[in-house]
């Protein structure tokens, strides 16, 4: 279920970014694609590595709030795919 809710996290970090961002960029989905998948990797890959939150979900969630940031901000700062 907590996967569920990173993506839906992910989706609404990509879409305020797209929205409020202007600039070389995909646009809005792109965004949303990179929100999700930020969100991802974010949530699930630091609870498995040991860096993150394990116990909550609420920990979890904010991480992958952070990650779907992250992952948007090196899209736009490093200009790659």
């Amino acid at each position: 279920m907590v996967y569920v809710w990173m993506v839906l996290i992910g989706l609404v970090v990509g879409l305020l970014v797209g929205q409020f961002l202007q600039g070389d960029n995909f646009g809005v989905p792109g965004d949303i694609v990179f929100g999700i998948g930020g969100a991802i990797a974010g949530g699930a890959g630091l609870a498995a590595s040991g860096l993150g939150t394990t116990g909550s979900m609420g920990g979890q969630l904010v991480m992958a709030a952070m990650g779907a940031l992250f992952a948007l901000f090196l899209r736009r700062v490093l200009k790659v795919v």
